[in-house]
């Protein structure tokens, strides 16, 4: 286990302002946990995608605060299992963890470290936790992930991602089909949109979207259903850069001036 001053001086080379030790310490506590989560689950069941891994491998400018893993084939007990190994290691570093698995069609597991953010002078509050989440979903979508060296914090670790093509299909099923609209949908599309595009194998088949200049139709009709405004609030907390919301402010303009 790192110390306070190691954990900041590591997040201040990968663009963490100050002020966000809370944030910074839950990145190293994510870092452990997939780690130990890519040493015990099977061989090429799980690949790692969502905001976090965005976060880890392309320096995404936002805290991002699950783990999220596409499932290709992890079953229950597999799952439950890995969990329980992960925890174990936690602990062996001297983490006071507890845990709560959730299987509603997908996997959840929810991690709670105790006494960290009292004991660093993060909080006033001894009993304080810091939450870590996992979800991980079914995928059918046939692709080969891609093998990562993982290393931040001092932590190394070879770990399947999803190729960015993947990771920007499904962050744009996201912003386009979630109930309610959350601003780091519109910020990680454009951070994406920047290096790559997203799969239109991936889109048919999930979101029926054959063609680029289908998928602009589509955008331009999600931000005549979403307050702009109210989506740069929702993701304030977790940008770096403040001025980085004109991202989602400018959204429906970015999409306008697409050329495809």
């Amino acid at each position: 286990m790192l110390n306070l001053e190691q954990i900041l001086n590591f997040a201040k080379e990968k663009g963490f302002p100050a002020g966000r030790e809370k944030q910074v310490m839950a990145e190293y506590l994510q870092c452990l946990i997939l780690q130990s989560f890519f040493r015990h689950a099977p061989v090429g069941k799980v690949s790692f995608i969502g905001g976090t891994s965005l976060r880890f491998f392309y320096d995404l400018s936002r805290f991002s605060e699950d783990l999220d893993f596409d499932n290709f084939g992890l079953g229950v007990s597999e799952f439950e299992e890995v969990i329980g190994k992960m925890i174990k290691d936690l602990e062996a570093q001297g983490f006071a963890v507890d845990s709560l698995i959730k299987i509603k069609g997908a996997f959840h597991c929810y991690i709670r470290f105790s006494n960290l953010l009292f004991a660093n002078k993060l909080s006033s509050h001894a009993t304080e936790k810091i939450l870590v989440k996992i979800d991980t979903v079914t995928q059918d979508f046939i692709f080969v992930p891609e093998k990562k060296f993982f290393d931040r914090y001092g932590i190394v670790e070879e770990i399947l991602v999803n190729p960015k093509d993947i990771l920007m299909a499904q962050k744009t099923i996201a912003l386009l089909e979630r109930k309610t609209a959350k601003g780091r949908d519109f910020f990680d599309y454009t951070f994406l949109h920047s290096f790559t595009q997203p799969s239109l194998g991936y889109l048919q088949q999930k979101a029926g979207i054959a063609s680029l200049p289908e998928l602009k139709e589509r955008l331009l009709k999600r931000c005549e259903e979403v307050n702009f405004d109210e989506m740069a609030k929702d993701v304030a907390p977790f940008l770096f850069n403040t001025g980085d919301a004109i991202r989602i402010t400018k959204f429906k303009q970015y999409i306008e001036q697409w050329r495809v």
